[in-house]
């Protein structure tokens, strides 16, 4: 691949990764001042253990949905981030696998 192709356009990775960011702020900006919004702000930096690797956050492995303002609806990229991300919330959130979303709310 010569420069000019490296320099003028982004991978389909890069584009994949830009275009799911941009849909997961549209999401939290929805979910502000709802239950759910303060969820995932306080959730979506929390450290995460996953495939050893160093430095992974709940944001890299999950997605916000809105659907329901007093809970935090998830797409997970892997079903096997849900020990992890368990783990990573402890006892102060109850999580959730459902149907077709991993359900977080504050535990009880």
């Amino acid at each position: 691949m010569t420069k000019k192709a490296k320099s003028s356009k982004n991978t389909l990775a890069e584009q994949d990764k830009l275009k799911s960011q941009l849909q997961d702020e549209q999401i939290a900006v929805k979910m502000e001042g709802t239950t759910a919004g303060e969820i995932w702000k306080e959730i979506k930096d929390k450290s995460i253990d996953m495939f050893a690797l160093p430095e992974q956050t709940v944001q890299m492995h999950c997605h916000p949905m809105f659907v329901e303002p007093e809970k935090l609806f998830l797409t997970l990229n892997s079903s096997a981030v849900l020990p992890s991300l368990e783990a990573a919330l402890g006892k102060k959130y109850s999580v959730e696998l459902n149907d077709k979303y991993t359900i977080v709310s504050r535990a009880k």
